[in-house]
């Protein structure tokens, strides 16, 4: 047997590839052309473009709803709308409760990003696997298996092996680390409470995308509005260590006409790519969270932060590469891409649980038709354990 095997494989892995791309696009245009963008000093402009690609999400959403009314309505599907109706109020109750802490938790996150962009350490995602898995296990009733906390272990070991190797460490990092993980945190619980809305109450991720860009237009706009009309003079320092921008020989922590008046040109292109591109960041992020799990979502986070490692500490830029190659192996581990077969590793992963059930049903099988009733029987309480909550096998996504 080898000793290293693919797992669960299959075509709509390119959804992380389009997801993190379009993060990459997004990340390389604020870098690489900072003197000509000056969306970046201006955050709630910002904030107002990351919402407004995530609005266009609409179009596909009505698009789908569509084409589902046209749909056969099956037996089993009358009667969970049956279900469904007799709880209308309390899940139409539950849906905008748990879609506004999404939208909530995803305008914070964006807000303080933009705001306090040059305090965020970057490649604190690397953690995100703690989180997503904590949470995952907490709302979605969802568990880790031997071959997870494996590559979990290395995931933390490397990645704060990284963290010291790429980090500046001139000044205090306890606020910089602070806030940095306080916006993967919020992130992270978007995510997992986005995955619950779609598997257990019934909404789509261009439904989620689209309610979300239009929570944070409507908030990015109001702020927008009153920064614009409101000088900074002698701001709190929670204001004072924010992005600001100059207007007239003033200073606002956003102003809508110093924006504007740079409105041309190469400023008008990068508005337009990135509003594209962080609305496609959102709305994959919601669609691979649906189709795979939570952890998948890492994947987007490496692919579109990348570059960040080499910008600087040209000497470690060796080291730093070696460290992200491990930590990508890593989790092409945990993800169950990758299956290791020795130690009992590859034991509970999707790929082996799916065989042995198909086993057991042949087994069944042979048993009613030589009317034996005693074959199979161990099969059967392994097969039991293997229906529990997991990581990869879910009891909200058949997809898992």
């Amino acid at each position: 047997m080898k000793l290293i095997s693919l797992g669960d494989v299959n075509f709509k892995l390119i959804y992380i590839l389009i997801g993190g791309l379009a993060k990459l696009v997004a990340e390389l245009i604020l870098y690489f052309f900072a003197e000509h963008v000056q969306m970046k000093e201006h955050p709630f402009i910002l904030g107002i473009n990351a919402s407004l690609g995530m609005i266009f999400a609409v179009i596909p959403d009505l698009i789908l709803k569509c084409r589902l009314k046209n749909k056969i309505t099956t037996a089993d599907e009358i009667i969970l709308l049956g279900d469904r109706k007799k709880n209308h109020y309390k899940l139409k109750l539950k849906k905008f409760g748990i879609l506004f802490l999404c939208c909530f938790f995803d305008f914070t996150q964006k807000i303080l990003t933009f705001l306090y962009s040059q305090y965020i350490l970057n490649n604190l995602w690397i953690f995100d696997i703690v989180f997503l898995g904590s949470f995952s296990w907490f709302i979605l009733g969802l568990k880790l298996y031997n071959h997870q906390y494996f590559s979990c272990l290395f995931m933390i070991i490397f990645g704060i092996i990284l963290n010291v190797v790429t980090v500046n460490k001139d000044g205090n990092l306890f606020y910089p680390l602070l806030l940095s993980f306080l916006i993967e945190i919020f992130y992270n619980l978007d995510i997992v409470l986005s995955k619950y809305l779609m598997d257990s109450l019934f909404m789509t991720p261009f439904e989620i995308t689209y309610i979300e860009g239009i929570f944070a237009f409507v908030l990015n706009f109001i702020f927008l509005s009153i920064s614009t009309n409101n000088e900074l003079n002698n701001p709190p320092l929670l204001i004072d260590l924010a992005q600001h921008c100059k207007y007239k020989d003033k200073t606002y922590l956003d102003n809508f006409f110093a924006y504007w008046d740079e409105f041309k040109g190469t400023e008008i292109l990068a508005f337009v790519v990135q509003m594209f591109s962080r609305g496609l960041f959102n709305l994959f992020g919601h669609i691979i969270a649906k189709d795979f799990t939570p952890s998948h979502i890492i994947f987007l986070l490496m692919i579109g932060e990348i570059f960040l490692v080499f910008k600087k500490f040209e000497p470690m830029k060796l080291a730093s590469l070696f460290i992200i190659l491990i930590e990508l192996f890593m989790l092409l581990i945990f993800t169950e891409i990758i299956e290791l077969n020795f130690c009992g590793l590859e034991y509970n992963t999707k790929k082996n649980i799916k065989e042995r059930e198909k086993l057991l049903a042949e087994l069944d099988s042979k048993s009613d038709d030589s009317g034996d009733i005693g074959d199979g029987i161990q099969l059967k309480e392994i097969s039991e354990k293997d229906n529990s909550s997991s990581l990869n096998n879910s009891l909200f996504n058949k997809s898992y």
